[in-house]
Parts: C-alpha cells; sequence; structure tokens
C-alpha cells in the first residue's frame, strides 16, 4: 500500500523535529552544567583566596584566635554551601567550618597534594580528595605564606550532588519548555502538512476523474500560495482540455460533414450513371461535377496534411530579405475579378515604396494570399479593403482589414481553429473548409512572428508581424 504525502512528511519532519529537540536539549543540560560548575568554582577561587589572606594576616600574626576562626569559618560554611578545612604546615588539619567536620580534625592530608601546596601552587580537583569523601566533591586549595615561610593551607570542599542540585531546577523547566515546544511545533507541523496535502489530494483525485475524459471537474482551493496557482494552472488545463474535446468533437463532425457531402454527390452521380439513370448525353456534364468533388476533396486533404506538417515541425523556415509591399499588390491583382463584381473599395496605405522585410517569402505569399482571400469573401457588396504597412522598431506591421457585419468577439475567438467558417450555414461559400486561417496562424508562428484580429464594429482587422530587413 502506497504511503500517503502526509504520512511521509509528518513522519521525515517528526523525525527531524524530534532530533533537533533533542540534540538542543543535550546542548543546553552540558552548557548549563559546565556554567553552573565554573561559577561554583570561581566562587570558591574567590572566597579560598580571601579566606587564606585573613588568615595570613590574623591567625599567625596573632590577632585571631581559633575560636573566632572557627566561628567565621562556619559563616563561610552556610554562605559557601561548602566544608572549609586550614591545615598547618605538616599537612594536619586543625580548623574545620562545622561540628560535621570535626571528624576530620587531627587527620592528614595526602603529601602529594601537601608538595603541590608548599610549591605556592593552587588545587583545583574533582573527587573524593584521596578518600576522605563518600561523595565526588570539588575541592579548591590555597596555600598560606607568612614571611615568606609555608605555614599551612585553606581547603575549601563542594559537594559536586550540592552543585548539581541547584541546576536540576532548571534542567526540569528546560526539559518541560522543549517537549512543550515540540509538541506545539508538532501540532503546527500537522495543520501545516494537511494544508499541504489535502489539496494535493484533491489535485490528484481531480487528475483521475479527468484522465477518464470528464474535463468539467474544476477545483476551488484558497490558500493564497504556490497549491493555489498550481490548482489555477490545473483548472485551465481542465478547461483546455476541455476546449480541445470539443474543438475533437467539432472537427469529427465538420470533416464528416465535408467528406459525406461530395461523396454523397460523387455516389449518387456515378451510379446515377451505372445504372443507366443519366441519359448519355449528360454524362458528361454530370462527370465534370464529379471532377469538382474530386478536387475538393484533394484539397482538403492537401490542407489538412500541410497544417499537419507545419504543427509537426515538418516545414523547414527560409528567410530572406524581399519587398512585402511589391508582394501585396502583387497579390492584390489575383482577386481584382472578385472585387470588381463586389464593387469593392480597395485602399493602400503603405508607409513607404518599399518595405524591406526578412521572413520566408513563400510562406509569406501564402498568407498575403488567404488573408485577402478571407477579406475578399466576407466584405459585403459595395464594401472596403485596406491594405496597410507600418513600422513599429525593429518590426514591419500589416493591416488588412474588411468591413464585415456579422461578427462579434466570440466568433473571433474561434477563427483560428480548423473548420471554423464564417459562414456557419455553409451555404454562401461552399468551396471552404476552414483551414485558410489556421494555416496562416501556423505559418506565422513558424517564422517566431505573432498575427492577432481586432474587431472594430463594421470591420474585422488581420494583422501579423514581419522582420524588418538590416
Amino acid at each position: 500500500m502506497k504511503k500517503s504525502i502526509f504520512r511521509r512528511l509528518f513522519i521525515t519532519y517528526g523525525i527531524t523535529i524530534i532530533l533537533g529537540f533533542g540534540i538542543l536539549a543535550l546542548v543546553l543540560m552540558k552548557l548549563f552544567s559546565q556554567y553552573f560548575v565554573d561559577s561554583k568554582k570561581d566562587l570558591l577561587l574567590e572566597y579560598g583566596q580571601k579566606i587564606t589572606q585573613e588568615i595570613a594576616i590574623g591567625l599567625y600574626a596573632g590577632r585571631l584566635d581559633r575560636e573566632t576562626l572557627n566561628q567565621d569559618l562556619r559563616i563561610l560554611d552556610k554562605f559557601l554551601d561548602a566544608r572549609i578545612w586550614i591545615i598547618d604546615r605538616d599537612g594536619i588539619i586543625f580548623g574545620v567550618s562545622g561540628t560535621k567536620e570535626e571528624q576530620y580534625l587531627g587527620q592528614t592530608v595526602d603529601k602529594e597534594k601537601l608538595g603541590v601546596l608548599y610549591r605556592g601552587r593552587n588545587i583545583i580537583e574533582t573527587g573524593s580528595f584521596g578518600g576522605k569523601f563518600k561523595e565526588p566533591v570539588m575541592t579548591v586549595g590555597y596555600p598560606i605564606f607568612y614571611n615568606n615561610v609555608f605555614e599551612g593551607a585553606v581547603l575549601v570542599h563542594a559537594s559536586m550532588p550540592g552543585i548539581e542540585k541547584t541546576f536540576k531546577d532548571i534542567y526540569r523547566m528546560t526539559v518541560l519548555a522543549i517537549v512543550f515546544s515540540g509538541l506545539l511545533a508538532y501540532g503546527i507541523l500537522y495543520f501545516q502538512i494537511k494544508r499541504i496535502s489535502v489539496p494535493l489530494s484533491e489535485i490528484s483525485k481531480a487528475a483521475k476523474i479527468i484522465s477518464g475524459g470528464e474535463f468539467q471537474k474544476r477545483l476551488e482551493i484558497k490558500t493564497g500560495d504556490e497549491i493555489e496557482e498550481l490548482a489555477k494552472s490545473f483548472n485551465d488545463m481542465a478547461e483546455s482540455l476541455e476546449k480541445i474535446e470539443e474543438n475533437r468533437r467539432n472537427f469529427i463532425a465538420n470533416i464528416s460533414h465535408d467528406l459525406r457531402s461530395p461523396m454523397t454527390s460523387i455516389k449518387g452521380f456515378v451510379g446515377g450513371i451505372m445504372d443507366g439513370t443519366i441519359p448519355p448525353e449528360k454524362q458528361e456534364h454530370y462527370l465534370g461535377i464529379v471532377m469538382d468533388e474530386c478536387q475538393r476533396l484533394i484539397k482538403m486533404t492537401n490542407g489538412l496534411l500541410e497544417l499537419t506538417n507545419i504543427q509537426q515541425g515538418k516545414v523547414e523556415v527560409n528567410k530572406t530579405d524581399f519587398d512585402i509591399n511589391e508582394l501585396i499588390r502583387r497579390k492584390l491583382i489575383n482577386f481584382e475579378k472578385d472585387i470588381t463584381k463586389k464593387n469593392i473599395d480597395v485602399m493602400l496605405k503603405f508607409f513607404d515604396d518599399t518595405a524591406m522585410v526578412k521572413a520566408d517569402k513563400t510562406m509569406m505569399e501564402r498568407i498575403v494570399t488567404n488573408l485577402l482571400d478571407n477579406a475578399v469573401k466576407f466584405t459585403e457588396q459595395n464594401g472596403y479593403i485596406v491594405l496597410e504597412t507600418r513600422e513599429e522598431k525593429n518590426k514591419v506591421i500589416v493591416d488588412i482589414t474588411n468591413t464585415c457585419s456579422d461578427i462579434d468577439d466570440n466568433k473571433l475567438k474561434n477563427i483560428w481553429e480548423r473548420f471554423h467558417k464564417g459562414d456557419e450555414t455553409r451555404g454562401v461559400y461552399k468551396s471552404g473548409f476552414g483551414l485558410g486561417l489556421s494555416i496562416v496562424k501556423e505559418m506565422i508562428i513558424l517564422q517566431e512572428e505573432v498575427i492577432w484580429a481586432d474587431n472594430l464594429g463594421d470591420a474585422i482587422r488581420f494583422s501579423f508581424t514581419i522582420e524588418k530587413a538590416k
């Protein structure tokens, strides 16, 4: 069974949180422990030095008796929470800071430690101090010199469990804070992953629905981030697929209609000739009609093949320099008969006598021919056509405008589709198949240019760009 993205993210980030907070807790505990131990050591060193100075000045100078010394030591014991010993030059303990310490009176300090003190060096160590304590202690020792003669030393012992006890509460608070933060992080993580995984799950389900052919499915996801953008892109994709599917159905319906009509005519006329229904003297006439229908089928097939080849990148672009104004003039002559028949006014508005461009001349001839054919075909009686070229930076823009009363924005959106016809009844311009503008658009795109159409109310204008020759 496949793991859900929610489970994967929750486990992965959960482990990361646990490890992160665990390491943080260990580091903090280590830092706190070291901090308190160092603080206690510094405090013992400070007061050990002070005690040493007081004893050296007071006790050995005869200003301080031992009873007063013991009282002072008891006060310092409570303040420092530490045991204080005074030893003489032979290492014998003769002064302690409390009644519990009296058991150590008369005992001798290890000769090795005494030797360190005798050389004027301090003692800083952690342990049982030569086995004298059952629990580990931190010991700080200061030698006492009077008149440059070693007279003894002050030893201060702080219980390590006692030191640790002072920061156990901080440990506890730290651990509780980390646990609480971890739980809070887990809660936030849960909702954040849900916020990510639930929309992704909806997108996955919608994708399965669309893959089944139901292109009407749409998503309503409002997260304000990339997932919402993904949902919008998904909806755009679904809309495109729905449009493609609609175009596919229309394509099948249109091509079926365009194929059925000539095939029916051909079948009827050939059948009539074969069974004798059409008399011999009329057979030549009807064979001419059959030939025309065959030519229509060949023209449609060639158009589809050409369009497919362009879309599949099988057509190469060969750009050369030529005068687009001259090309338009020559192509316009080919439509003189139809223009005269419909009494159409034609206006040429060129920005200069010559307009040198760099493009595939063969394709450009086909583009201008198709657009002029479309303009003449749909311009009403006594209408007008305007052919214009203009400069814009490094481009030449060609505009072909013709009067056309029966046009709206919805029709304008579909004019580039295959088999789309301005005459949707297929009655007026039966010879067309709605492939001309599709071929024009693909040829323009193939040359890395753009083409568009504008609805001017009582007219329509087709515009496309061409690279200006250098």
